[in-house]
């Protein structure tokens, strides 16, 4: 169950820098946010190639 609450953390955490990005550089967020799509997907089949 830490795991969940970790995992949980780091969402919230990735949601409110994501605020705070929109909030002082509006017309960076399209090229940041695709960049921590392919980090997550990648993080995310390394997670399913290791379980």
């Amino acid at each position: 169950m830490p795991a969940a609450f970790l995992a949980a953390f780091f969402a919230g955490s990735a949601l409110a820098a994501l605020y705070g990005l929109c909030a002082v550089a509006l017309h960076d967020v399209p090229r940041i946010t695709g960049t921590v799509a392919l980090i997550l997907t990648l993080a995310t089949l390394g997670v399913a190639v290791l379980h």
